[in-house]
């Protein structure tokens, strides 16, 4: 793609994140808010209320999408994002995995804790590529914030269930306690003010959380998760949030089933 440098492969591989400016034209964003309306309007199986019944605002998530809202699944096959992905991990084919929707309502003041994805999903591989889509404008200080070169620290680190803020437990020694961020150097954070049209791309091992939403406005933000050639099965302990149930591979095999992880892309 035209919209991918050399030094934008260069920034994403060193920070573990990049925030690329107007890559997603103004109709296939018209086509994402339709899509969001219908989700919220009438809630799938995969929808949860981050936020408790008491809570300021309102944090309302909703995983596969694609599966039961046309607009979505439209997007994820013919939308720029799968070629975004396979040009920033230099892959030459990339699978989609899932999609999730993230809707801060105004005044919410639930955050989406610090944490790293690739440790809720059943894979392994380096390249595994996250790319989040603000539907709104948001300001740096509510946008996803991610800890620049996390990726490239060796650490996994215990996932953590959004609904109760509980870090869950684990037999796997690799995987470490968040450190407190309080103490990590505002050098090292990585943020964006941002419109509609830019997105985040960052990788799977990344570091990263957001604030809640003090503004008067919605903030709506649709994630895609996109797999390279070199990603593997590998069983993850217990029931991780999303749930990827039934997926009956060997270990440490590609994850080729079609209608499970359509490939999207390959480079030309």
């Amino acid at each position: 793609m035209e919209q991918i440098s050399a030094s934008n492969i260069e920034q994403f591989q060193r920070d573990g994140a990049i925030c690329l400016r107007q890559v997603i034209s103004q109709n296939w964003l018209l086509l994402l808010a339709k899509g969001t309306e219908k989700a919220l309007a009438c809630p799938g199986p995969f929808h949860h209320i981050q936020s408790k019944n008491d809570d300021p605002g309102g944090f309302f998530t909703e995983y596969y999408l694609t599966r039961r809202i046309r607009e979505f699944h439209r997007f994820v096959q013919e939308g720029p994002i799968a070629a975004i992905a396979g040009n920033l991990t230099n892959t030459d084919q990339i699978r989609f995995f899932f999609d999730g929707l993230f809707i801060k309502e105004p005044g919410t003041e639930k955050i989406s804790q610090w944490h790293q994805d690739q440790p809720y999903y059943p894979i392994n591989g380096t390249q595994v590529t996250v790319i989040w889509i603000p539907l709104d404008h948001v300001e740096h200080t509510e946008c996803l914030t991610i800890v620049r070169g996390s990726h490239l620290t060796g650490k996994w680190y215990q996932p953590v269930l959004f609904r109760d803020d509980q870090n869950l437990r684990s037999r796997k020694p690799q995987y470490e306690v968040i450190p407190d961020m309080d103490t990590m150097p505002k050098a090292d954070l990585l943020s964006w003010d941002m419109s509609p049209g830019d997105c985040i791309a960052f990788h799977g091992l990344s570091l990263h959380g957001a604030s809640g939403n003090p503004t008067k406005h919605r903030r709506r933000a649709l994630s895609t998760t996109w797999l390279g050639t070199d990603t593997k099965f590998h069983t993850r302990p217990g029931i991780l949030e999303p749930h990827f149930a039934n997926l009956n591979y060997p270990e440490d095999s590609p994850l080729d089933d079609e209608k499970e992880f359509p490939l999207v892309w390959e480079r030309q």
